[in-house]
């Protein structure tokens, strides 16, 4: 039930945001004016979301000190973007290797090794290489507690949707739930623009996640107990009204299914066109079979009930 679209703030954007803007990195090569103006560069084209000249930036940085993990991690994270999996492998390898492992006790190293792990785990996503992907979630989520972090929500449902694909929907729905709480602890955070929003967003995904792992367990009446409450701290939420109308019409409410569907297709700004592709909702959005087989009949009967 991952969402590159839906889940805001992916481990994989901020790790790439973070990376392009690393303190560590800039006094690296403070005494390297051209490389500095090099990451400006790319920093700026990242946040355009021009991966293209990102890369071919990084590849600069790359090319100009070879052995440095940290334009290894970046280039990785900018292929993670692109969909390049297979060459993002390579540089997250290339920067685990270049970092301290697991018998180094520096908390700081043990952090640094827990985020080149999570980055790798997408990677092996992307090639829906699930087992590979979990034993680095796992590996990262402990190396980061013996590095004393808290659990990292977006690597708790990144680890969620792992395990959602290998069927394993207790322990996906468990992930789910600790990422919510974590995203609403993280609540009271504030960004630069001062605002706190992005967690809370994050938080009700994480929710949303846990409530469609229910369905697919079998309690439906929990599920939708669990997405009113979720809907209550996010009534814009597309993804939620989606699912309500399809569980509703597989119940026989009609009404109240039409009435979730109108509000999202009409009311809410990103719309519903998305929850009417099959494709995207099984195999980006990640949907259980359950809810997409719920969703593919409401749109199939609502919309013969319409032309008759």
């Amino acid at each position: 039930m991952q969402r590159r679209d839906l889940i805001l703030g992916s481990v994989l954007a901020v790790t790439s945001a973070n990376l392009l803007r690393t303190a560590d990195a800039q006094a690296a090569i403070s005494a390297a004016p051209d490389l500095r103006e090099i990451e400006e560069a790319a920093r700026e084209a990242y946040a355009k979301r021009d991966f293209r000249t990102t890369l071919e930036l990084v590849d600069e940085l790359v090319a100009a000190q070879p052995s440095a993990a940290r334009w290894h991690e970046m280039r990785a994270a900018v292929r993670v973007d692109g969909k390049q999996f297979e060459s993002a492998l390579t540089d997250f390898n290339q920067a685990i290797n270049a970092t301290p492992g697991c018998c180094v006790s520096a908390a700081d190293s043990l952090v640094e090794r827990a985020r080149l792990l999570a980055g790798r785990a997408l990677a092996y996503e992307g090639l829906a290489q699930w087992e590979a992907a979990l034993g680095d979630y796992n590996t990262a989520l402990d190396l980061a507690r013996q590095g004393g972090q808290y659990p990292d929500p977006y690597v708790l449902n990144s680890r969620g949707n792992v395990q959602a694909s290998l069927a394993r929907w207790k322990e996906a729905r468990q992930d789910y739930l600790k990422s919510a709480a974590g995203f609403q602890k993280a609540a009271g955070f504030r960004d630069s623009s001062g605002s706190s929003a992005l967690r809370l967003d994050d938080a009700v995904v994480a929710a949303s996640n846990a409530a469609l792992a229910l369905v697919q367990l079998g309690d439906e009446p929990a599920a939708i107990l669990e997405m009113r409450k979720a809907l209550r701290r996010a009534p814009g939420s597309a993804d939620l009204r989606a699912a309500l109308a399809a569980l509703y019409w597989s119940q026989g409410n009609e009404a109240a299914a039409e009435s979730e569907w109108n509000f999202a297709c009409e009311r809410i700004s990103v719309g519903c066109s998305k929850y009417q592709d099959k494709d995207w909702l099984s195999r980006i959005r990640r949907w259980p079979s359950s809810m997409v087989d719920r969703m593919t009949s409401f749109l199939a009967l609502a919309s013969s009930k319409r032309v008759a």
